[in-house]
């Protein structure tokens, strides 16, 4: 029997009938023969309690079919409904475990997710799963946390991963941060601004790309290390090999906000951090139609001109 996880928050699913065709196609992801069995995170299952009833008896009628913070047991594909947000909340779901994660877009941009709700019919057919793609994505991890002997030395947070970046940002009060970036411990510059973005190539396409960084395609095995509101014009975005190790100091008194990915702590220097890739990656699948150009050109538009929209 395979198992399928499906976790999404806030989903506003419309029509009960395109969860039940959703729910139908998943049934047959690995064939007609194969017996399939649903988890439901548990915001999700209070959802479909409330505005789809119908599905209570056939669906949720087993309490121990509700998951927490934790995936059940021996998962085969994780489902994850809503936008980039919520897909990127799945990475402390799935950790290093290998499940893949299917993406189906109920959010506004969808540009990590593998469907748009109304592809459901045509992209889901009997055994896709084996058909599908799979692209391995690269993940930060921050460690050896160092807080120059003013306390005890100790990571800031149980989860230091992060599938889009790893960002320090100075706080409200503080004008300006100061921050010594070394890659492989070669001293590399000082970075004036308000911050700066160390992104995976996932991560190429959101908030690095708002502050000038340059898209880098999923399967690339990179850093890309992003100044945000730079006070030296001439520093530019740069990137380094996926190998290689950076360290970051934040001088005394700069107050400041580690963030990975979404997940906010606040801190005060002095104190240093390295970012390396982890030892694991993060998995999707993608229709084998779909791919990355595919989707900037859509999401980003490239290559709309509004010169020529009436021709």
């Amino acid at each position: 029997m395979k198992r399928i996880a499906v976790y999404g928050k806030a989903v506003k699913l419309v029509q009960v009938s395109l969860f039940e065709e959703l729910l139908s196609a998943l049934e047959k992801a690995w064939g007609e023969k194969e017996e399939v069995s649903f988890w439901f995170a548990t915001d999700l299952a209070e959802r479909i309690k409330t505005d789809f009833p119908s599905l209570v008896a056939r669906y949720l009628s087993d309490p121990e079919k509700i998951f927490g913070d934790v995936l059940p047991d021996y998962v085969s594909l994780l489902v994850c409904l809503g936008g980039d947000g919520t897909m990127l909340d799945t990475l402390r779901l799935v950790q290093d475990s290998g499940i893949p994660v299917l993406g189906i877009h109920f959010g506004r941009l969808g540009f990590l997710n593998a469907l748009n709700a109304d592809s459901i019919r045509t992209m889901l057919r009997p055994g896709f799963f084996d058909h599908f793609r799979r692209e391995n994505r690269l993940v930060l991890e921050v460690d050896e946390f160092d807080f120059c002997g003013m306390q005890e030395n100790r990571l800031p947070t149980d989860f230091p991963y992060a599938l889009n970046e790893v960002t320090l940002y100075k706080n409200s009060t503080q004008s300006l941060l100061l921050l010594d970036v070394f890659v492989d411990g070669s001293f590399m510059n000082t970075y004036y601004g308000d911050g700066v973005l160390f992104s995976t190539p996932t991560g190429s396409t959101a908030y690095s790309l708002s502050c000038g960084g340059p898209i880098l395609i999923p399967s690339a095995d990179n850093m890309l290390i992003t100044p945000i509101a730079s006070h030296t014009l001439t520093v530019r975005p740069i990137v380094v090999e996926g190998y290689q190790e950076v360290m970051v100091k934040v001088r005394e008194n700069q107050d400041c906000r580690l963030m990975l990915d979404s997940s906010l702590i606040e801190l005060q220097g002095p104190f240093s951090l390295k970012i390396r890739k982890a030892g694991f990656k993060f998995i999707t699948i993608y229709p084998p139609e779909r791919n990355f150009f595919d989707a900037i050109r859509e999401k980003l538009m490239w290559g709309a001109d509004i010169r020529h929209k009436h021709e």
